[in-house]
């Protein structure tokens, strides 16, 4: 931890300029913040494949500096300072104060030598998890990565032990990707999830129609980046403030409401996974380019949460993208623009692509009711782990068990089982309940701005998407971290978070 000269005393800075070097200080980590995601960014999309090696290490240098510029004592003289003239600041001054201070502490509570333990068994991890990964592929099992993981649980939990908590390490986890989570608040919303899911699917699955077959031909990329970019200036999307690359992984990287990066993943026999991924990737893009530019670099400028992100790339891809007025409009376009390969397709029959119910080993390759039950599954496993009910050596037994109650499948391998995602190798524990709750949150907002609004089905049909992209600009996207991701859905709906709102979309989309 860097230590600077004392910080001034709390009575020797006015109100005013105490506020002013706190926010300057905040914007100065934000800057190095948008210049590491840019470089990230930048490695995903156009660095030459020899870069690699310089890209690390640039990486690493500014890593240092901001954890050096986080655990200053100078930041923490500054936070001082405006917490003891709080009573002159405005509530949203006030705000950036907490949740500043809330960063800084965090970060001045993890040791270095836990901090460097968890990037180098990360990354090592994270090797010894792909090589696993392929060779399980045609066999049972991946003993080889159990220490590994074992390894990273440990330092997870130290590092828990660090973070504090009042109920249970799981929720110091939790905290550093949904701010202000616990256990036991998300625990029963999601049971309530579950209790639904399960017998919603036999039912969807009962119902099952007779496939309709996708019309053949290859679209070129050029034709259907053309097409996406028109989606995304649909959505509200300004492309002056922002752009749409290739990846093999599609994400957003928001630098600055000015400056926000989307990438998708083409494919010229299926031209709708580059569609979806744009809508998933422009709805994080809207909220991106909707946070207050005057709050830039500081977390009045940040998304509040990744849930309350993810509830935003839910409903362009699966409220707006996955419904029927939707393609009514769009598929016309989607005609005029690639020409004859899409001759044949209709508007059923994009939706029997887009909306299949089945059960599945992959959760990325999983529908919209399923997906869910696979996040509660992992959701489940690393909540036992961490209370000490499930050992490491018992993840994959415990898995099989978990698919087969909630999906009724056992995974054949590990590869298709516990071993699918990187996100346990990389110590991301407590990241996987945020894409759940995001469709959560998503389902609440799409009901209370249905009330606001009128019917969204009928905008959509028009091709009119502006009206719902303000009321989630007005709603969400201008407050930043001003209010906590609970207090922001109350403010929004009117009511607490709830898996009911979910579950009635589900019900009347495949059942109605």
């Amino acid at each position: 931890m860097q230590k600077d000269s004392p910080a001034a005393s709390p009575d020797s800075a006015s109100p005013s300029d105490s506020f002013l070097a706190l926010q300057k200080a905040a914007r100065e980590i934000g800057a190095v913040r948008s210049a590491s995601g840019l470089l990230g960014w930048d490695q995903e999309t156009v660095m030459p494949e020899k870069g690699g090696n310089a890209r690390a290490e640039c990486q690493a240098a500014l890593s240092t500096v901001l954890h050096e510029k986080q655990t200053s004592d100078a930041l923490w003289g500054l936070l001082q300072n405006a917490e003891a003239h709080a009573s002159s600041l405005s509530q949203r001054e006030n705000a950036l104060v907490r949740e500043l201070k809330r960063d800084t502490e965090n970060a001045r509570k993890i040791p270095a030598d836990l901090a460097e333990d968890l990037a180098r068994t990360g990354s090592l991890a994270q090797q010894a998890w792909a090589k696993a990964r392929s060779a399980s592929e045609g066999a049972g099992s991946a003993p080889e990565f159990l220490p590994w993981l074992k390894k990273m649980v440990e330092l997870k939990r130290r590092e828990a032990d660090c973070l504090g908590y009042e109920e249970s390490p799981y929720d110091a986890l939790l905290d550093q990707f949904e701010p202000g989570a616990r256990v036991s608040a998300v625990k029963p919303v999601l049971s309530t999830l579950r209790d639904g899911l399960v017998p919603l699917l036999e039912r969807v699955l009962a119902k099952k129609s007779e496939p309709l077959k996708a019309p053949e031909g290859l679209v070129p990329q050029p034709l259907q980046h053309a097409f996406n970019e028109r989606l995304l200036r649909d959505m509200g999307f300004d492309l002056e403030a922002g752009r749409l690359d290739a990846s093999a992984h599609p994400f957003t990287q928001g630098m600055a409401p000015g400056d926000v990066r989307l990438t998708t993943r083409y494919r010229e026999d299926d031209w709708l996974n580059a569609v979806f991924s744009t809508l998933h990737e422009g709805g994080h893009g809207l909220y991106e380019q909707g946070l207050p530019n005057a709050d830039w670099g500081t977390p009045l400028g940040e998304a509040v949460s990744l849930a309350i992100h993810e509830s935003q790339s839910r409903f362009w891809e699966n409220r707006v993208g996955r419904s029927r007025p939707y393609w009514e409009h769009a598929l016309p376009v989607a005609k005029e623009m690639m020409g004859e390969v899409l001759s044949g397709e209709t508007v059923d029959s994009v939706l029997f692509r887009v909306n299949a119910v089945e059960r599945s080993f992959i959760r990325v390759e999983a529908d919209e009711l399923t997906y869910n039950l696979h996040v509660l599954l992992r959701f489940q496993i690393e909540e036992a782990i961490f209370s000490g009910a499930l050992e490491v050596e018992g993840i994959e037994s415990a898995w099989n068990e978990g698919m087969k109650k909630l999906l009724g499948v056992t995974p054949p391998n590990a590869a298709k089982g516990f071993m699918q995602d990187v996100h346990w190798s990389c110590g991301l524990f407590g990241y996987f309940p945020t894409y759940t709750l995001g469709n959560l949150y998503a389902a609440q907002f799409a009901s209370a701005m249905e009330k606001d609004l009128g019917s969204l089905d009928t905008m959509i049909r028009a091709g009119k998407l502006s009206p719902m992209r303000e009321w989630l600009r007005d709603k969400i996207h201008k407050h930043g971290r001003e209010f906590p991701a609970a207090e922001l859905c109350l403010r929004a709906t009117g009511k607490p978070l709830d898996a009911g709102y979910f579950l009635k979309y589900l019900e009347g989309k495949y059942l109605g």
